[in-house]
């Protein structure tokens, strides 16, 4: 296991903000996440993996970060032909181009979701009206008293952007089910991937989507786009013009630039549309 102290947070999110740590744990193996059971029950310990819908204060962190980014990198597999088992490091991108070699449709989606399948996991990430949850058979977990459980998606709540995590510290790996009534199309991979390429900053420091939807007919960034906003940046943060649901860090941006920046656009969606929209980004 690695553990490293006092180093700067904006090289652990995709926003690249942050001040510094206290102390990281890179756990490697399941041995490490056993013996970090007494931090990992702390309700201060953040666990974090990619960090593409994270951003830390300017202060940094006071308390200790477990990153899950070197966790069984090579677990991913295909089981009987009907399930694809995988590690919760192993970056969703990663997981829709080893089914498109496999030729295994359905998963196409995750080629543009910048962070890993943990993350996914924690908040039913998806695109292209298709949400992860929607695939699960059973989940590996850490529960809130220490213990690795193994987990039906019955008895986990979900909907939109939202799992119900109530006893769950962290998510190990999950089994995936593999949908054969789904033809496989080996041009959707690619065709998602123009257009994100065309819609969305790919290339850029951002978080990702900022606001989730107030509904399914109601995006949040034609919410955003009908404003006609004036400022449309907050020191060293501004809001994408191929996206207005991204926030995107220039090089100078501070957390507290985003942080502004969001009160004022959901100020303004409230005051014109009496909606309040709530964020995808979780800023601790």
């Amino acid at each position: 296991m690695i553990i490293k102290n006092n180093i700067s947070l904006k090289n652990f999110t995709t926003i690249r903000i942050g001040g510094n740590s206290k102390k990281i744990y890179f756990p490697e193996s399941i041995e490490d996440i056993s013996n970090l059971k007494k931090i990992l029950l702390s309700p201060k310990t953040l666990i974090i993996g990619k960090g593409s819908n994270i951003a830390f204060s300017d202060n940094g962190y006071k308390s200790d970060i477990i990153s899950l980014s070197k966790y069984n990198k090579t677990g991913i597999s295909v089981i009987d032909d009907k399930y694809i088992s995988i590690t919760a490091s192993v970056s969703c991108a990663r997981l829709a181009k080893f089914c498109h070699k496999q030729s295994i449709a359905g998963f196409e989606f995750l080629h543009g979701i910048p962070g890993t399948i943990g993350g996914a996991l924690a908040m039913n990430a998806g695109a292209f009206k298709q949400s992860i949850w929607n695939y699960v058979d059973s989940v590996n977990i850490v529960n809130k008293e220490g213990s690795i459980k193994n987990i039906s998606h019955k008895k986990i709540k979900t909907s939109y952007r939202n799992v119900d995590k109530n006893n769950i510290l962290l998510f190990l790996d999950v089994l995936l089910v593999i949908n054969k009534n789904k033809v496989f199309d080996k041009n959707l991979l690619m065709e998602y991937s123009r257009h994100r390429s065309m819609t969305q900053p790919i290339k850029q420091w951002s978080s990702g989507c900022i606001f989730k939807n107030p509904s399914k007919d109601i995006p949040a960034s034609s919410l955003i786009d009908s404003l006609e906003i004036k400022k449309r940046k907050m020191g060293g943060i501004y809001i994408s013009k191929k996206h207005c649901n991204y926030f995107i860090n220039d090089g100078s941006g501070s957390c507290e630039d985003l942080v502004q920046l969001i009160k004022y656009v959901s100020e303004l969606i409230k005051k014109k549309y009496n909606i309040s929209v709530t964020r995808e980004i979780c800023i601790y």
